[in-house]
C-alpha cells in the first residue's frame, strides 16, 4: 500500500461516557501539545461533539475541584495546565529548580513580535531601539518564535512570527486572544502656549540696561526662527568700571529671556512635529497605520 493510499476508517469505539472521560484525561496528560476534539474523534472512532462534550465536562469537573490542574483550551487544541492558584509555589519551584527565565530584552522583544508579526528583524530593532539578534536566537531557541517567511521587497529579508508553543505557555486560544494594547497618551493636560507678550518687556528692559551700560542695544527677536543663534549673543563680561547693580540685573535679564526662548522653540518645534506626525498618518503610539 502506497503512503499516499486513503487510509481504512477506523472501528468505532464502544465505550461509554465515563469510560471516554478517563481514556481522554490519560491522553492529555500525556500529550506533549495541545490535541484538538477533531484529532481525538478522528482517532478514536468517536463522533466530535461527543469528544467535546466529554472535553468540557472535564473542564468544569477540575475547575469545581480548584485544584492545581485546569483544562484549557489553547494553541488550538485542548491541553492540561497548572491552575493560577499554584503559582506562587510553582514560581518558587523554577526558580528554585534554576530553571532558564526570558530576560527582559527577550520579553520585550517577544512582545513586539506577538503584536506585530510577521516582522522583520530590523524592524524589531527600530521599534526597541536596540540590535536584537540575542534576545531573537533565545526565542528560537525556546520555540516561541520562528520564520514564518520573508518580505517581498529587495533583500526578502526573514519574517519572524510566534508559534504554537508561544500560545500555549500564555493559556491563549489564538492571536486574537491577546490583551489589547491602550492607546498612548501623555499623562496630564498639554501645556498652554507661551505667552509671547513678556518678551516685548524683556527686549525692553534689555535695552535700556545696555544704553545705560554704554553698548549697543542688543536684539531680541520675537521669533526663534529670525536668527539661527538662539536669538541672543553670549553674555559678556563685565567691565571693572561698570556698576555691579546694573550688570547683575544685565546678566539676569539675558539668562530669563534665554530660558524664554529656549521654551518657546520647544513649544513650536513640538507642535511642527506633531502636525507632520498627524500630516503622515502616525498613530497615537508611535506606530505607523500599517501597525
Amino acid at each position: 500500500m502506497s503512503a499516499d493510499a486513503p487510509r481504512d476508517p477506523v472501528p468505532p469505539l464502544d465505550v461509554d461516557d465515563d469510560a471516554l472521560r478517563r481514556g481522554l484525561e490519560g491522553v492529555l496528560l500525556t500529550a506533549d501539545e495541545p490535541v484538538g476534539a477533531a484529532a481525538l474523534a478522528d482517532v478514536l472512532g468517536v463522533g466530535t461533539e461527543r469528544v467535546e462534550a466529554v472535553l468540557r465536562a472535564i473542564a468544569a469537573d477540575l475547575a469545581a475541584r480548584a485544584g492545581g490542574i485546569v483544562l484549557a483550551e489553547v494553541g488550538g487544541g485542548w491541553r492540561l495546565l497548572t491552575a493560577d492558584a499554584a503559582r506562587p509555589v510553582l514560581e518558587r519551584w523554577i526558580v528554585g529548580s534554576r530553571h532558564g527565565r526570558l530576560t527582559q530584552a527577550a520579553l520585550e522583544t517577544l512582545a513586539v513580535i506577538a503584536y506585530r508579526q510577521p516582522i522583520a528583524r530590523t524592524t524589531i530593532g527600530e521599534i526597541r531601539g536596540v540590535n536584537p539578534d540575542g534576545a531573537l536566537r533565545s526565542l528560537v531557541a525556546r520555540g516561541l518564535v520562528a520564520e514564518v517567511g520573508r518580505e517581498d521587497g529587495p533583500g526578502q529579508a526573514v519574517l519572524f512570527g510566534t508559534t504554537a508553543t508561544f500560545l500555549e505557555r500564555m493559556g491563549l486560544p489564538g492571536l486574537d486572544a491577546l490583551p489589547a494594547l491602550p492607546a498612548f497618551l501623555p499623562g496630564g493636560p498639554a501645556p498652554d502656549e507661551p505667552d509671547a507678550s513678556a518678551l516685548s518687556e524683556l527686549r525692553r528692559r534689555l535695552r535700556e540696561g545696555s544704553e545705560r551700560l554704554g553698548a549697543e542695544p542688543q536684539r531680541l527677536p520675537l521669533d526663534p526662527e529670525e536668527d539661527d543663534t538662539g536669538g541672543l549673543p553670549a553674555p559678556r563680561a563685565r567691565r571693572p568700571a561698570e556698576d555691579p547693580d546694573i550688570g547683575d540685573l544685565s546678566d539676569r535679564l539675558e539668562r530669563a529671556a534665554r530660558s524664554a526662548m529656549g521654551r518657546l522653540r520647544q513649544v513650536r518645534a513640538d507642535g511642527e512635529r506633531a502636525d507632520a506626525d498627524g500630516d503622515a498618518g502616525v498613530a497615537p503610539d508611535g506606530d505607523a497605520d500599517d501597525a
